[in-house]
């Protein structure tokens, strides 16, 4: 079974011979708390010795914080709930190599790091990405933001529930023990399917007109997944065909 399909039916990803599972919707705030301990902007550090860490030696760092004690609770509760096991500890050898010990199986540093993806992938958490400019970052952010108010506000996750309740007539304690990534690709696909009807019954009742029939939209089409940024992020190809459009030319801004 490929990585794809274990997301799409709720199932474990094994690594170094331990499960590891993905959230379901019961215990979605729950993980949405826990999970803020991976989404720590470490690039926002400048020291040099803060780039050069691993994820988890800056979570370590950081843990010597007033703050750290809540930090390290939230890790040990994540894996908790991913490994579905009590047994978590954390040890630093005598060479200062950091390692998380899940039900006996050690596991280094670099690990922690592929397990932090596979989190990521399996429950659609964005990674805040290390290697970005801080400046770019402050850019994209503020664009997001610009952007967020010319849309319609989204349904926060109790009303997300509620209409999946609605159109699908899934039953709530069903709901429950969908994973997130069932939960929210479903969502997806819901919406997906609505603007499909509603464009098809425009286009049959004339109030609209296709050039080719292939440019329908169908139920079961597929869904592009969008790129990190790409709503706020113009490609140069994008901004040259809008200068050209305001009858600017992008070109005669570079210096000569």
């Amino acid at each position: 079974m490929s990585f794809s399909t274990k997301k799409a039916f709720g199932k474990s990803t094994t690594y170094k011979g331990l499960s590891i599972y993905p959230v379901r919707m019961v215990d979605a705030d729950e993980f949405y708390d826990y999970v803020q301990c991976l989404l720590l902007p470490k690039s926002d550090f400048q020291e040099p010795e803060v780039i050069r860490m691993s994820y988890f030696m800056f979570l370590l760092a950081l843990s010597q914080n007033k703050d750290g004690p809540d930090l390290l609770a939230k890790l040990i509760a994540l894996y908790r709930l991913i490994f579905k096991t009590e047994d978590i500890q954390f040890t630093i050898n005598e060479k200062g190599m950091a390692f998380i010990i899940v039900d006996g199986i050690s596991l280094h540093e670099r690990d922690f790091d592929k397990i932090k993806t596979i989190i990521s992938e399996q429950n659609l958490i964005d990674l805040d990405d290390e290697f970005i400019d801080p400046g770019t970052k402050k850019a994209i952010q503020e664009a997001r933001a610009f952007m967020a108010k010319r849309r319609t506000k989204q349904a926060d996750l109790e009303q997300q529930i509620v209409a999946y309740h609605c159109k699908s007539g899934l039953p709530y304690h069903e709901i429950e023990n969908l994973t997130l990534y069932q939960f929210h690709k479903g969502l997806i696909r819901m919406d997906y399917m609505v603007s499909s009807d509603a464009i098809l019954n425009a286009r049959y009742s004339g109030m609209v007109e296709f050039k080719n029939d292939q440019d329908l939209p169908h139920w079961l089409g597929h869904i592009d997944e969008p790129k990190k940024n790409e709503d706020v992020i113009m490609t140069k190809s994008a901004f040259d065909k809008q200068m050209k459009q305001l009858g600017l030319d992008s070109s005669s801004n570079k210096k000569q």
